[in-house]
C-alpha cells in the first residue's frame, strides 16, 4: 500500500518563499519612492508633534462615560488590549489564514498569511526602533510628560510613543485592506477598536496612536502593494 507523503513542510517551504519575493517587492517598492516614504514618517512626527500639547485633554474628553458605563468600557478595553496585541491577535491570525489556505489548497490564502504577518512584523519593527529608544512615560505612569531617553525605555511604563498595538493592528489592517478587502475592513474596525482601549485605558495618548497607526498603515499597505508588484496578479484567495 502506497503511503502518501506529508506536504506540510512543502508548504512552509513555499510559504517562506512566498515571504521572501513579497519583501524583495516591498524593497522593490521603497527604492522607488524613498522621498515620498520619509515625506510619510516626517508627516507622522509633524502630526504627532501638532497633537502632543492637547494630549491630556484629548485623552481626559475620550472619557465621557457615566460611572456604571466606565467600568464595562474599561472591561471591553481591558479585552482588546490583551486580544489586540501581536502575539495575541496577529500571529493567531496570521497561523489561522494559513492554516486555512492549508486546508483548503489555496497557495492564493497562504500568500495572503505572509503578507498579513510582514505587514504586522515590519510595522512593529520599525515601532520598536522608536517606542524602545525614547523613553515616554505612558499616561497611568503618573510621571511627567516627555522623553526621558532609552535608559528608561525597558520599564514598560516608559514605552507609550508610537503605540505597538496600533502599529500591528493597523499594520494587517491595511495590508489585508490591499490583498482582501473584506477580511481588510474587518480587521480596519477591530484596529480603530484597540486603539481606542489603548487610550481609554490609559496606556497611551492619542498621540502615539496616531503615530503609531500611520506607520502600521505605510507598512501594511507597502506590503500589500509589493505582493502585486512583484508577483502575477492575486488571484481570490477563495480560489484553489
Amino acid at each position: 500500500m502506497k503511503v502518501k507523503s506529508f506536504r506540510g513542510p512543502r508548504r512552509v517551504v513555499a510559504s517562506v518563499a512566498q515571504g521572501r519575493t513579497i519583501l524583495r517587492g516591498f524593497w522593490s517598492l521603497f527604492r522607488t519612492r524613498k522621498l515620498l516614504s520619509l515625506g510619510i514618517f516626517a508627516g507622522a512626527l509633524a502630526l504627532g508633534a501638532l497633537v502632543w500639547p492637547y494630549d491630556q485633554s484629548l485623552l481626559e474628553k475620550l472619557h465621557f462615560w457615566p460611572e456604571k458605563q466606565e467600568a464595562t468600557a474599561q472591561r471591553i478595553a481591558y479585552f482588546l488590549g490583551t486580544w489586540g496585541d501581536y502575539p495575541t491577535y496577529n500571529l493567531p491570525l496570521v497561523l489561522a489564514i494559513w492554516l486555512y489556505g492549508v486546508g483548503t489548497k489555496s497557495s492564493a490564502w497562504r500568500r495572503v498569511a505572509m503578507v498579513c504577518f510582514l505587514g504586522a512584523t515590519l510595522a512593529g519593527l520599525f515601532d520598536d526602533c522608536f517606542r524602545l529608544t525614547l523613553g515616554r512615560p505612558r499616561p497611568d505612569a503618573h510621571v511627567a510628560d516627555g522623553f526621558y531617553g532609552i535608559a528608561y525605555t525597558f520599564q514598560g511604563k516608559f514605552q507609550s510613543f508610537p503605540s505597538g498595538h496600533a502599529a500591528a493592528v493597523f499594520g494587517t489592517a491595511a495590508s489585508l485592506l490591499v490583498v482582501d478587502l473584506p477580511l481588510g475592513l474587518i480587521t480596519t474596525a477591530y484596529a480603530l477598536a484597540v486603539v481606542w482601549a489603548r487610550m481609554e485605558l490609559y496606556r497611551h495618548y492619542p498621540s502615539d496612536v496616531i503615530v503609531g497607526s500611520i506607520i502600521g498603515i505605510y507598512f501594511g499597505l507597502m506590503v500589500g502593494l509589493g505582493v502585486k508588484l512583484r508577483l502575477p496578479r492575486l488571484p481570490k484567495p477563495s480560489s484553489s
